[in-house]
C-alpha cells in the first residue's frame, strides 16, 4: 500500500516541476517557441566581457602579476576584439552606452575614470573624489 503511495507521490512532483526543467518558451500565440538571443545581446554582452577582462588585466598588470610583454600582447588583443564590436554594433545601430549608468557615475579628477556615486575614492588611482 505504502509502496503505491510513494509511487503516486513522486509521479505527482515529477508532474508538477517537469516546467522547471524544460527550456521550451510560449509565445503570444500559445506556441511553444526556444528563447533567442539578438546579435545586439550577444555583442553588447560580449562587449561587457572584454571591458572587465581588460579592467583585470590592468590590475593584475599593476599588482605585478603580469609581465609586460605579456600584459601589451593581452591589451592589443582586447582592444582590438572590443572595436570589431564596437563596430559590428554601430552597424547594427545598437546604443553601446546605458545612458542611465553614464548619468549615475562621475569621472575621477586625477585620472578621468569612471566611479559610482557616493564614494569618497577613485577605485582605479586612489585619489579623493570631489563631490558636490
Amino acid at each position: 500500500m505504502w509502496i503505491s503511495c510513494v509511487i503516486l507521490a513522486l509521479a505527482a512532483g515529477g508532474y508538477a516541476l517537469w516546467p522547471l526543467f524544460t527550456k521550451t518558451f510560449v509565445d503570444d500565440a500559445g506556441q511553444a517557441k526556444e528563447p533567442t538571443e539578438t546579435d545586439a545581446d550577444y555583442l553588447t554582452a560580449r562587449k561587457s566581457a572584454i571591458y572587465r577582462n581588460i579592467k583585470e588585466l590592468e590590475f593584475e598588470f599593476k599588482m605585478g602579476r603580469l609581465a609586460e610583454a605579456d600584459f601589451l600582447q593581452l591589451e592589443a588583443e582586447y582592444k582590438s576584439e572590443a572595436a570589431e564590436i564596437l563596430h559590428k554594433l554601430d552597424a547594427l545601430n545598437a546604443p553601446t552606452i546605458n545612458p542611465e549608468q553614464d548619468a549615475r557615475s562621475d569621472a575621477c579628477p586625477a585620472c578621468g575614470a569612471r566611479s559610482t556615486p557616493n564614494k569618497k575614492f577613485c577605485a582605479d588611482c586612489g585619489a579623493r573624489l570631489q563631490r558636490i
